[in-house]
């Protein structure tokens, strides 16, 4: 490993210091306001996507779920008078459109349950403000954006679904820049693991040539 290539992580983006990407953060300001609730068992995975949200949306939310900490009022964290509306297409949900959004009243508060399939289930049950809320799904041709790196599973991680809700929500503006900023995350961290050639790392690394050598770490 070349010894300008630190491997201690960023606080803030959780990549390796010299693959942080929190310069690249686009700080997206929404009508909506974002509130994701993670379930305590995700947080500490490199592969949990939510934080990169609160990056790349300007004034979103985290808040954990599941241990001693929990809030108990999760309501405070949502604007007073926002219609608030859980992505979570569970039983019940309606599809997300443009025709929805302009029959609910307004602004609205997207509230997003991070978390493995029950754990998510557990908390738009458990919460009073997620089991009032409003459940939304997103539509079977949701917005795509042509920096979206294809995920083969099929699966759907939540900043893509995030996104792909925000563009319904908001449009193209707001979803294209979220979009360019998780191609630049999720092609850092295949590097990391040696699943992607340093050359095809989309947006390059900063300061760094596309012919050095692979990382070691």
């Amino acid at each position: 490993m070349l010894a300008d290539r630190d491997p201690t992580p960023c606080p803030t983006c959780r990549l390796h210091g010299w693959l942080c990407l929190c310069a690249h953060a686009p700080r997206i300001a929404t009508r909506a306001s974002l509130l994701l609730v993670v379930h305590v068992h995700e947080l500490g995975r490199t592969s949990n996507t939510a934080r990169l949200l609160t990056l790349a949306v300007r004034d979103a939310t985290l808040v954990g779920h599941g241990g001693r900490e929990t809030p108990a009022d999760l309501a405070s964290y949502v604007p007073a008078g926002a219609t608030p509306i859980v992505l979570f297409p569970g039983r019940g949900a309606r599809t997300l459109t443009p025709e929805l959004v302009a029959v609910l009243p307004s602004p609205l508060a997207l509230i997003v349950p991070d978390g493995n399939w029950k754990q998510a289930a557990r908390m738009v049950k458990r919460l009073p403000l997620l089991a009032g809320a409003v459940k939304v799904s997103l539509p079977s041709r949701a917005f795509q954006g042509s920096a979206l790196r294809r995920n083969r599973s099929g699966h759907m991680s939540t900043y893509e679904a995030v996104t792909q809700a925000l563009g319904v929500l908001e449009g193209e503006t707001v979803a294209g820049p979220l979009l360019d900023f998780y191609r630049r995350a999720t092609d850092r961290m295949l590097l990391v693991r040696g699943k992607l050639n340093f050359g095809d790392v989309y947006g390059g690394i900063d300061g760094r040539r596309s012919e050095d050598d692979h990382p070691s770490c």
